[in-house]
């Protein structure tokens, strides 16, 4: 084998260890485990939790702007190249009365440094701006909150729509094969001529509609695995364990207490009462602890002579700015916000009264679902024993075939409706149960 061939073999055996474990596969045991995966993976969730660390920050500068430290700083240097030229009295410098003599004052190279610190003591504005800031932060929180909760019971859905649409398959299996059974048992009787071709055509047009559910199933079962998918950022294939008969086996009413709707309605006005105080105050006088240091080098042989002496001039004081409240915007923004928080107030209102309303609905459906369960289990076990005993009748020849493929497809059905309605249990109850988290 040359070393050509070699190589070969290896890209292509690489090639096929990237194709066949480029994803990996993960098992899921319940609901959990998937809400659990979209925390750490999924981008609207890291999205929002950016967002909540954005709003933290804000909160912390409007905590350093109350009192606004800044420390504005410059230097300079200057050639006077061309000085102003003043004229003096003449008799200054022994000159007669109504003469003026030419004189050019001041130095040729000036150098300043100059530092003026500045804190504002009293600043209504950015004091209300930080209570803004910190009700801005809890309805950020609120309002992600909820939104990671729709997520998850997004995922919730999708869980469900896969658990049913799997056992959909299992049930459909288990009857395909006494619909096979029914199929052989035609085609003998036909062989032997026992048998019209019409009945023979019904088994196998039964055993046909089975078959494409099927497929309609694995296709359907698919389009719901990928989309569930869509939800996480790695390239793991969830494996689905868990039997929707568990659900039949732990069915306990739920209290449904969530009042995350309400919080954020009730933020949202209370932001708004806050803005229209950040409007009022921001129309205060500000007072500023002020200063100033500064140190210049003047000469007229070179910039910083070292034979010049340095000057320094420094203060320190209080200055008490106000801009006048005069202006049409500032004073219609104050009644804008006023009106808007009105509104906000009537709906923090009725936002309390849907989600009372919502938390009882959640309640009253997996209620009802657990009731349609029940009923829907009592039909299917009636139409299992119907079945049974139409299948014993068959065999003995005693009751014709259509009667038999009804009796098969209601059985087939009301296995379906039960399965439905386990699905609904579980996806009511852990809707529920996202909420009130």
């Amino acid at each position: 084998m040359n070393m050509y061939s070699c190589i070969q073999k290896r890209f292509f055996f690489l090639l096929l260890v990237q194709l066949g474990f480029g994803q990996t596969n993960k098992e899921i045991k319940k609901l959990e485990e998937l809400i659990i995966s979209a925390k750490e993976q999924n981008i609207s969730i890291k999205n929002q939790t950016l967002q909540t660390d954005l709003a933290a920050l804000t909160k912390k500068t409007a905590k350093g702007n109350i009192l606004n430290p800044r420390i504005p700083s410059t230097a300079q240097v200057i050639n006077n190249f061309n000085q102003q030229v003043s004229f003096l009295p003449g008799p200054i410098f022994g000159q007669p009365e109504g003469t003026f003599k030419a004189v050019t004052m001041g130095q040729q190279y000036v150098s300043t440094f100059s530092i003026q610190p500045q804190i504002d003591v009293v600043n209504p504005g950015t004091i209300a701006l930080l209570k803004s800031a910190t009700l801005n932060e809890e309805l950020i929180k609120e309002q992600n909150k909820w939104n990671e909760q729709t997520v998850y019971n997004q995922i919730n859905n999708l869980y469900f729509n896969i658990l049913l649409l799997k056992k959909q398959q299992q049930i459909l299996e288990e009857n395909k094969k006494t619909a096979e059974q029914i199929v052989t048992i035609n085609q003998n009787k036909f062989k032997e001529g026992l048998l019209r071709k019409q009945e023979l055509n019904e088994a196998e047009s039964n055993l046909i509609a089975i078959d494409d559910k099927l497929i309609q199933l694995e296709l359907t079962l698919k389009i719901q695995m990928e989309t569930l998918q869509t939800y996480y950022n790695q390239k793991e294939v969830f494996l689905l364990k868990e039997d929707l008969d568990h659900y039949a086996k732990e069915i306990s009413l739920l209290e449904s207490k969530n009042n995350i709707k309400t919080k954020i309605s009730e933020l949202q006005y209370e932001s708004t009462v806050q803005d229209v105080k950040v409007a009022q105050w921001s129309q205060l006088p500000i007072l500023t602890l002020i200063s100033s240091f500064n140190w210049q080098n003047q000469s007229n042989i070179t910039y910083f002579d070292p034979n010049s002496n340095w000057v320094n001039y420094n203060y320190i004081g209080l200055k008490l700015s106000w801009d006048f409240p005069t202006t049409v915007q500032k004073i219609s923004t104050i009644y804008a916000k006023k009106i808007q928080a009105e509104q906000l107030k009537n709906n923090a209102e009725q936002a309390a009264k849907e989600n009372d309303l919502m938390n009882k609905q959640w309640v009253l459906e997996y209620e009802k679902a657990i009731q349609q369960f029940r009923s829907l289990e009592k039909i299917y076990l009636l139409k299992k024993d119907t079945f049974e005993k139409n299948k014993n009748q068959y065999d003995e020849q005693i009751l014709p075939l259509d009667k038999l493929l009804i009796s098969h497809n209601d059985l087939i059905n009301s296995e379906l409706n039960l399965a439905s309605a386990l699905a609904t249990i579980g996806y009511t109850k852990y809707r529920i149960i996202i909420y009130n988290n």
